[in-house]
């Protein structure tokens, strides 16, 4: 069981920046506020050959331990282990968004951790929180299909 933190508490002030330009898909850097002083970060990819009004399913793809969002979004990352599967996934026509989650820094995401475990919560309490308000950030965009939301990654 993992403890729940309270629903994010600060406005969403999404912030994003372009990161790729490629022939199929744009890729942004996107930060999203939850808590003060706790924000989610992550990359999402949108296709170009969107037509107005339509809206696309979104894969939400994930890293594993001490992974960044390019191993699986950059087009030009081929890791051993996630040969950019959200680039490849973009390229089909699928939204994809890959999260920055907090198990980095070898062993310093671990004193989070230990801070939480007194308080009955665990470091996934605080990802659940930054997966929320990024689920509530793609869901708020007007290409992406709120019914067709699927979480994939590698652990």
């Amino acid at each position: 069981v993992i403890a729940r933190l309270p629903d994010p508490s600060t406005p969403t002030n999404p912030r994003a920046r372009l990161l790729y330009d490629t022939a199929a898909f744009r890729g942004y850097e996107v930060m999203l506020d939850v808590w003060p002083d706790v924000y989610a970060y992550g990359i999402l990819l949108v296709p170009k050959n969107l037509k107005p009004g339509e809206r696309r399913p979104v894969v939400v793809c994930q890293h594993g331990l001490e992974g960044r969002p390019a191993e699986v979004a950059d087009p030009a990352s081929d890791s051993h282990y996630y040969h950019a599967l959200a680039a490849r996934l973009a390229e089909q026509g699928f939204i994809t968004f890959s999260p920055q989650n907090p198990y980095i820094g070898q062993d310093r995401f671990r004193v989070i951790q230990r801070k939480a475990h007194p308080l009955k919560l665990s470091l996934f309490s605080y990802i659940l929180g930054q997966h929320q308000r990024a689920l509530e950030w793609l869901t708020s965009l007007p290409f992406v299909d709120a019914d067709r939301i699927g979480f994939y990654g590698l652990s």
